[in-house]
């Protein structure tokens, strides 16, 4: 009978079941920069480049030389105008740390001016910024660039933002299947050119 509580303590403590060591969360993933491009280099003196890039897992984003503020963004497209050769550093920051990356623009000479010849293009540029297929419902942005002598500009489909004639105009659109976008520009004398872009959407 002396035995009797040595044993009870026994069994109690060979059925006490061990803690388990408290479940830690994944580290945050680090932020990525997924693209970082003019779609001018050399910029001619006197212009404007538009510059894009991309981001995930991205918090702040911040580029220097640039005085406005940025955001995070899968893709974003801004316009910058160097005075000489610069190299442009883009910072990405968030909870799994920092990333750089860096663009280089350099300046060409002024461009020739030459005149407007009969039945010259009024859109000299209307791309798809990024390429590729898309998933569907995805923003896509769009830029384009027209002569002096376009007066007025449209898009077909149509987009809720007003679209104006220049150089290095962006506008985004939400794709939802494959799609032919047609930018048209009037001039003066009611003289049309169009250009299309094709955004292919994956199934």
């Amino acid at each position: 009978m002396r035995q009797f509580p040595l044993l009870f303590l026994l069994f109690i403590t060979s059925c006490t079941t061990p803690e388990k060591p408290a479940a830690t969360a994944p580290p945050p993933k680090p932020p990525k920069i997924t693209h970082f491009y003019a779609t001018t280099n050399p910029v001619p003196k006197g212009e404007s480049a538009t510059v894009c890039y991309g981001t995930e897992e991205a918090t702040t984003v911040s580029l220097s030389p640039y005085s406005d503020t940025l955001k995070p963004s899968m893709n974003r497209c801004l316009s910058l105008s160097p005075t000489g050769p610069t190299t442009y550093t883009l910072t990405a920051k968030g909870p799994g740390g920092e990333t750089t990356s860096t663009l280089e623009l350099t300046v060409g000479g002024a461009p020739t001016p030459k005149p407007a010849a009969a039945g010259a293009p009024l859109i000299t540029n209307f791309q798809s910024i990024g390429g590729g297929q898309v998933t569907p419902g995805k923003p896509v942005q769009f830029c384009y660039s027209t002569r002096p002598e376009a007066v007025s500009v449209s898009v077909s489909p149509s987009v809720s933002t007003a679209l104006s004639p220049g150089q290095n105009q962006c506008f985004v659109a939400n794709v939802t299947k494959t799609t032919n976008y047609i930018l048209s520009a009037r001039d003066a004398a009611g003289a049309l050119d169009r250009m299309q872009v094709t955004v292919r959407v994956a199934q």
